[in-house]
């Protein structure tokens, strides 16, 4: 069973993994040109299809400690991090594949001869592609933040070594020094 330091570790390490695959999405919007390579979709899908596969991995063997444990409540509240996790990662998963169908339209399109009528499919597909493209990210980044949230719920109190001080009320009387 994962010690408490352990379990947050794990849930920390997740989510810098799912940030760095966001980070990774390509950039849209006017500075940047979407990239249609399918590629790059074709890593990004591969990433995040891995991210998937890690993070039930890694629910799987907590349920399995919260079953063999039954009183690990921070195990139960690690598993429903987990699967919570996996739920985002599979809408950043959904939005690839429609940008992967967008991108197969572009594609398509290339190869066509000019005309006003494609312009007109490029001109609508693309605006598609960047929104599930920043879909993704966005889905990324919440799953990430979802995970780093639930590890500070998992952090056990933080010792010092010092015997704790209680705190001064407010309400104190405030006596000056030295007089």
């Amino acid at each position: 069973m994962l010690s408490g330091f352990d379990a947050m570790a794990q849930l920390h390490s997740l989510a810098g993994h799912i940030h760095h695959a966001a980070d990774d999405m390509p950039l849209t919007g006017p500075a940047h040109t979407v990239s249609d390579n399918l590629d790059e979709l074709e890593d990004r899908v591969r990433d995040t299809v891995g991210l998937i596969v890690h993070v039930t991995g890694a629910a799987a063997a907590a349920d399995r400690e919260a079953r063999s444990h039954p009183g690990a409540e921070a195990t139960r509240r690690r598993v429903t991090a987990l699967t919570r996790a996996v739920s985002t990662l599979g809408r950043a998963l959904a939005d690839l594949t429609q940008a992967v169908a967008h991108a197969g339209v572009l594609h398509q399109a290339a190869a066509l001869p000019p005309s006003p009528q494609l312009a007109g499919v490029r001109d609508a597909t693309l605006p598609l592609l960047n929104t599930r493209l920043d879909n993704a990210r966005e889905h990324l980044h919440t799953a990430g933040r979802q995970l780093q949230h639930d590890a500070a719920q998992l952090s056990p109190p933080i010792t010092t070594g010092h015997p704790q001080v209680p705190a001064v009320p407010e309400t104190a009387p405030v006596t000056p020094r030295g007089r």
